[in-house]
C-alpha cells in the first residue's frame, strides 16, 4: 500500500516545515536577544508560507513533498529581508539615537534598494526552471513557483509589515542582562576582528584573488571525482525480488527456485510481510516476490541496506538469477539502466549483440543484464536458385505466393451462415507442414503449365533468427537492461558501457539512452543549461538596478565560492551529483548573491556620501556583517532538517540540503573577505581608466 509512503512522508514534511520555523526564530533570537525584535522577523514566515498556498491554490498545484519542501526552505529566505530591514532600523535606534519611527522610515528607505535587489534576483534565479520539460520539469516547476512566490511575498512584506511594527513595538533596551552583554561582546569582537582582517585583505588584494582561484581548482577536482545518478534511492518501505530461469523452466522448477528466495527474506528481521507470484507475464520461467518493510521506526536499517544484505544469499541460489531491487523514485518498475545499440545493418547487429552483453555481465555493480534482442527463434531460409527458375520457367513471385498459401495460409473467400461472415482459408494441413522435408510435396506450375517441385528450384536452411526486431529512432536496435548494486551509481553504469561501445561496436554503429537512463542524461545537460541561464538573468537583473557593467560580476564573485562548498560537502558526506543537488546549485546563485548584494550596495551609498574607496570598503563591512550572518545561518539553520533527513523517503532530497548548508557555510565566510576585494580592485581600476580618459581629452583638444 503506497499510501502509507505517502502519508507518513508528506505528515513528517510538515514536522520537518514547524521543526525549521523553530530553528530559524532561535537564530535571530540568538542575534537579536530581544523578544520584540525576535518577533518581527518571525511574522514574516506565517505571512509569507500563507500567501505561497494561495498563490499554489489560484495556480492549482497540490501539497506534496516538492511544494512543501519548497515551502521549507522559503522559511529560511523569507525572514531574510525582514531581518536586514529590522537590524538597520535597530542600528538606528541604538547606534544613531533615533526615535522608533524615524529609524524604521530612515533605516527602510536605506535598506530599501538592497531588499528588491535580493529579492529580484532570488526570483531571477527560478525563471529557468520554469521551462525545464520531461520529469525535470514536472517535478521542479510546482516546487520553483512554491518557493519564488514565497520569497516575492517576502520581499513586500519586508517593506511594508516590518518596518510597521519596527515602528510600532521595537525599542532598544536601556539596560541589558549579563548574557546579553556577552553575546554582545563575541559580537563585537568578530566585527572588531573581521574589520581588522579585512584591512589586511583590501591591502593584500592578490593573496585573497589567488585563493579564490585555488577554491575554483578544488572546485574542479571535486566534481570529477563526484558520482553522478538521476535521482538517490528513497526509502519508500517497500522493494522487489526477481527470478529469472532457463528458457522453458516449467511451473514447478521456478516454484522450487521461488521457495528458496522466501527462506533467504524470511531471515530479515526488518521485513514485514511478503507475496510471491510465479509466471507473472505469461512466463513461467520467472517470478516475482513483493516485499513490505516494516514502519521506519521500527526498524534501524534502510530498505537499500537490506537489499545489499540479501544480495549475497539470493546470488548463491543455484539454477536461476535472483536479485533484489527498489522500484524507481519517479515510479514504474522498469530497469535504471537502459543502453541502445544501434546499426544500420542487422547482421552486424546480431554478430556484436553476445560479445557486448557478455562485457556488460562483467561490469561489477550491474545485476540482471539482459538484452531485448533474443536470437534464439528457429527459422527457415529458402534461397531461391535464379539460373534454374529461369531455365525452368519458374518466377520468384510464384514461389512466394505458393510458400504463403501453403504453409501460412491464404483467405480467398467468404461466406454467410445464420447471418456470421466466415473467411474460407487456404492453407496444407498441418500434418503435412510439421517438418522441413514436408516442403519437397509443394509444386508450382513452370513454362508450358508442367508442375516444377519447389526443391528443384529451392534450397531451405534451418538455423535461428530473432524473436522480434527492434529499432530505435528507425535504426535497427537492442537494447541492455540491468539493475544496479547498492552503491553503484547510474553515472558509473553508463560510463563504464559507453567506454564497453566506444571498443567492441563495428564501424557505422552508435549508442543512444532509453528510459531512466535517458532523463538523467537530458536532465543533466539541461540543468547544466539552467545554471548558466540564471547566472545570464540574475546578472542582467543586477545590471539594470545597479546601473552597472561590473557591480554585478562584484556580486555573483560568491557562486563560485559557494559552489566549492557544496560540492565539498556532497563528498564529504559521499552524495552524489543528482537531480536535488543541481537544482540546489542553481539555488545558490541567489542565495549567494544576496550578502554580496548587501556589502556592494552598501558601499555605494557610503561613496556617495564622500567616504574614500578603502573607507567605505571596510565600513560597509563592519555594519554588514551582523545581518549578512544572520541571514546566513537563517537559510543554513532552515535547510538544515532537509540534510538530516528526517522524514519518511528523504533520503533523497538529502543532497539539496547538502548543497544549500554548505554552499551557503563556506561563501559566507570567504565572501566577506573577495567582494570587498574585488569591489576595490575593480573600482579602483575603474578610476584609473576614467582619469586616463580625462587625461586625454585636454590632449585630443589641444592639438585641434
Amino acid at each position: 500500500d503506497q499510501s502509507i509512503y505517502v502519508k507518513r512522508s508528506i505528515s513528517e514534511t510538515i514536522e520537518t516545515l514547524f521543526l525549521a520555523f523553530a530553528l530559524v526564530v532561535v537564530v535571530i533570537f540568538l542575534f537579536l536577544r530581544n523578544l520584540r525584535a525576535t518577533i518581527i522577523p518571525g511574522l514574516a514566515i506565517p505571512v509569507s508560507i500563507i500567501g505561497a498556498f494561495g498563490a499554489m491554490f489560484i495556480l492549482g498545484y497540490s501539497v506534496n513533498t516538492f511544494t512543501l519542501l519548497a515551502l521549507i526552505l522559503a522559511i529560511g529566505l523569507v525572514v531574510d529581508d525582514a531581518i536586514i530591514v529590522l537590524e538597520n532600523a535597530y542600528r538606528h535606534q541604538e547606534e544613531l539615537g533615533e526615535d522608533p519611527t524615524s529609524a524604521a522610515m530612515k533605516g527602510t528607505s536605506e535598506i530599501g534598494f538592497a531588499v528588491i535587489a535580493t529579492t529580484i534576483s532570488l526570483v531571477a534565479v527560478f525563471a529557468p526552471l520554469a521551462f525545464l520539460t520531461g520529469t525535470t520539469g514536472r517535478l521542479f516547476n510546482e516546487f520553483g513557483v512554491a518557493l519564488a512566490g514565497s520569497v516575492v511575498i517576502s520581499g513586500f512584506v519586508a517593506l511594508t509589515l516590518t518596518p510597521m511594527l519596527c515602528a510600532r513595538i521595537l525599542r532598544v533596551p536601556k539596560s541589558h542582562g549579563r548574557v546579553y552583554k556577552a553575546l554582545e561582546a563575541g559580537l563585537d569582537w568578530m566585527a572588531t576582528t573581521y574589520a581588522a582582517t579585512l584591512g589586511w585583505a583590501v591591502h593584500r588584494r592578490w593573496v585573497i584573488i589567488g585563493g579564490a582561484f585555488g577554491s575554483l581548482v578544488l572546485a574542479v577536482v571535486t566534481f570529477k571525482a563526484l558520482k553522478s545518478e538521476f535521482i538517490p534511492a528513497e526509502d519508500r518501505g517497500f522493494f522487489m525480488a526477481a527470478t529469472t530461469g532457463p528458457q522453458g523452466a516449467t511451473v514447478q522448477y521456478t516454484d522450487t527456485y521461488q521457495k528458496q528466495v522466501e527462506q533467504v527474506l524470511a531471515g530479515i528481521p526488518e521485513i514485514n510481510s511478503y507475496f510471491s507470484v510465479v509466471g507473472m507475464g505469461g512466463d513461467v520461467s520467472g517470478g516475482f516476490v513483493f516485499v513490505n518493510m516494516k514502519d521506519w521506526r521500527d526498524r534501524a536499517k534502510s530498505t537499500q541496506e537490506v537489499i545489499g544484505g540479501i544480495m549475497p544469499g539470493l546470488f548463491g541460489i543455484p539454477g536461476v538469477m535472483a536479485f533484489a531491487f527498489a522500484p524507481s523514485p519517479i515510479g514504474g518498475f522498469g530497469s535504471p539502466v537502459q543502453f541502445v545499440v544501434q546499426h544500420p545493418d542487422f547482421d552486424s547487429l546480431t554478430a556484436v549483440m553476445p560479445a557486448f552483453l557478455g562485457r556488460a555481465m562483467q561490469i561489477n555493480g550491474l545485476v540482471n543484464v539482459q538484452s531485448n534482442l533474443k536470437v534464439n527463434k528457429p527459422e527457415l531460409t529458402v534461397r531461391y536458385d535464379r539460373d534454374r527458375a529461369e531455365d525452368l520457367g519458374v518466377s520468384v513471385s510464384d514461389v512466394g505466393s505458393t510458400l504463403e498459401t501453403m504453409l501460412g495460409g491464404r483467405r480467398v473467400s467468404t461466406f454467410t451462415r445464420d447471418n456470421k461472415l466466415y473467411d474460407v482459408m487456404v492453407q496444407m494441413d498441418p500434418a503435412d507442414r510439421a517438418t522441413p522435408s514436408d516442403m519437397s510435396s509443394l509444386y508450382v506450375r513452370g513454362r508450358g503449365g508442367e508442375l516444377i517441385n519447389l526443391a528443384a528450384v529451392t534450397t531451405v536452411d534451418e538455423g535461428v533468427g530473432p524473436q522480434r526486431l527492434f529499432h530505435f529512432n528507425r535504426v535497427p536496435s537492442f537494447t541492455i537492461t540491468a539493475n544496479l548494486m547498492p552503491g553503484f551509481t547510474l553515472g558509473e553504469a553508463l560510463d563504464s558501457l559507453n567506454a564497453a561501445a566506444a571498443t567492441m561496436l563495428p564501424r557505422g554503429g552508435s549508442t543512444a539512452l532509453s528510459g531512466e537512463s535517458r532523463e538523467f542524461a537530458e536532465s543533466g545537460s539541461a540543468l547544466y543549461v539552467a545554471f548558466l541561464l540564471a547566472l545570464l538573468v540574475v546578472y542582467m537583473v543586477l545590471a539594470a538596478q545597479f546601473e552597472s557593467l561590473i557591480h554585478p560580476f562584484t556580486v555573483l564573485m560568491a557562486v563560485p565560492l559557494a559552489v566549492t562548498g557544496a560540492l565539498v560537502t556532497l563528498f564529504i558526506t559521499g552524495s552524489t551529483l543528482n537531480l536535488y543537488s543541481q537544482i540546489g546549485m542553481i539555488l545558490l546563485i541567489g542565495l549567494a548573491s544576496k550578502n554580496s548584494i548587501l556589502l556592494v550596495e552598501y558601499a555605494n551609498q557610503l561613496r556617495e556620501r564622500g567616504l574614500g574607496l578603502v573607507e567605505a570598503t571596510l565600513e560597509a563591512g563592519r555594519v554588514r556583517l551582523r545581518p549578512i550572518l544572520m541571514t546566513a545561518f537563517a537559510t543554513i539553520f532552515g535547510a538544515l532538517p532537509i540534510a538530516l533527513g528526517l522524514s519518511a523517503g528523504s533520503e533523497s532530497r538529502q543532497p539539496l540540503g547538502y548543497v544549500i548548508v554548505g554552499g551557503m557555510f563556506v561563501s559566507t565566510f570567504l565572501t566577506l573577505y573577495l567582494v570587498p576585494v574585488v569591489y576595490v580592485l575593480f573600482e579602483t581600476l575603474r578610476e584609473k581608466m576614467g582619469a586616463r580618459r580625462v587625461a586625454s581629452e585636454p590632449a585630443s583638444a589641444g592639438i585641434a
